[in-house]
């Protein structure tokens, strides 16, 4: 197995928890040539073995650590031990089998995703270490959970800089074309597109906030604002909402809403509205029309740390907008799932867009994701979703 020494600076914070080195951590300067995604030991400056991770010679994220127990081989053992520890895990959270099953560096299987519907799972490897390791823990993921189908929706952006290539495949019993998944959530059921829909097809990450916000919905109007397949809206619906409004740009993503508040039995009168939310958001203005109470859960603003100031800018004139349709005494829940942007950063980004525009507020809530998401305490970025509630006067 190849080793590499890491400056000294470095060491603790790895040997406390820490997952990623960056080729400046790298005692050399010289990075040894290997195959991308190649196991690799990593030592101290004075050669003495503390971590196994695999390594990327083409990434400046030189290295992601898999294990910091040396006697540890990184085999199907390794991989089944991993599995069948966030299983149990999820089972305890959970009594339906629909969640997030690995949650990458959370569950120390840095660069997996894997998310749970039933019998069904959908996995995104994003490195190239996982990629090349894949073999071993595909075995271990059928031998644990015994699987019907795996999608893999292996066309997330970093692959690009691992320099994979972008693919979508399937092992198992094949899913059609357009072929949708039910996902159960408490007494709802939802359906994902795991083939065509955004990331796995499903965002459980934002499940406990849908379920937060249905409770105060009774008699209320409500905007759902990139509702993609409806997942804010028909929770709204669920809790007796007297109307919701739907939007989207894409087509699809409506028709997923409409088709699971259909199946759902609910009879909240409601209006679906394919059109751009930046588009949208001034014709309401003009036209004085209010909400109860507005959701706003936008794709990523910011996707690489350079787009930090212009995303910024984004979410601060999109809270401009938003808060603007928000009736008095109304709230609006606001998120963002770029790690780019830190908690404070983004709070700071839509007090600025709700001060523009006149409105007095309170936040009432901070929330992030939902517990099958967990995050590792020492990586920042593991900890992407922020979510925020207002209460407008």
């Amino acid at each position: 197995m190849l080793t590499l020494a890491v400056k000294s600076s470095w060491v603790e914070r790895l040997k406390k928890g820490y997952p990623w080195v960056y080729t400046q951590a790298l005692q050399t300067r010289r990075l040894p040539a290997a195959e991308s995604g190649e196991l690799v030991l990593l030592t101290d400056p004075n050669q003495e073995p503390f971590a196994k991770a695999y390594y990327n010679p083409h990434s400046k994220l030189a290295c992601r650590i898999l294990t910091r127990d040396l006697s540890q081989k990184i085999d199907e053992a390794f991989f089944i031990k991993q599995f069948t520890s966030s299983l149990a895990r999820r089972e305890k959270l959970f009594s339906i089998p629909y969640y997030r099953l690995v949650h990458a560096e959370g569950d120390n299987l840095p660069g997996l995703v894997i998310d749970r519907f039933n019998d069904i799972l959908v996995c995104q490897t994003g490195t190239a270490g996982m990629e090349k390791l894949k073999p071993i823990w595909l075995s271990a993921l059928q031998i644990t959970l015994k699987p019907q189908s795996i999608i893999f929706r292996d066309n997330v952006k970093n692959r690009q800089n691992e320099n994979l290539s972008s693919q979508i495949t399937t092992l198992g019993t094949p899913l059609a074309n357009d072929e949708l998944i039910r996902v159960n959530e408490h007494d709802l059921t939802f359906f994902a597109d795991p083939i065509h829909g955004q990331k796995t097809g499903w965002f459980y990450d934002q499940r406990a906030n849908r379920f937060w916000l249905r409770d105060r919905t009774k008699g209320k109007s409500v905007l759902d604002l990139y509702t993609y397949s409806g997942g804010f809206g028909i929770s709204a619906a669920k809790g007796q909402a007297k109307h919701v409004t739907f939007v989207d740009s894409s087509e699809r993503a409506l028709t997923l809403a409409k088709k699971a508040l259909s199946h759902n039995g609910l009879s909240t009168p409601a209006e679906f509205i394919q059109e751009d939310v930046f588009s949208l958001l001034p014709s309401l203005i003009e036209q004085q029309k209010t909400f109860d109470v507005v959701l706003v859960d936008p794709p990523a603003f910011i996707k690489q740390a350079h787009q930090k100031a212009v995303g910024l800018k984004g979410y601060q004139k999109l809270a401009k907008l938003a808060v603007q349709v928000v009736a008095p005494s109304g709230i609006m829940m606001i998120a963002t799932c770029s790690h780019h942007a830190s908690t404070n950063e983004f709070r700071d980004a839509i007090l600025q867009g709700i001060a523009k525009a006149g409105r007095p507020a309170q936040l009432i809530r901070k929330a992030g994701a939902d517990r099958d998401h967990p995050i590792n305490p020492f990586l920042p970025e593991n900890h992407y979703l922020k979510s925020l509630t207002f209460k407008l006067d």
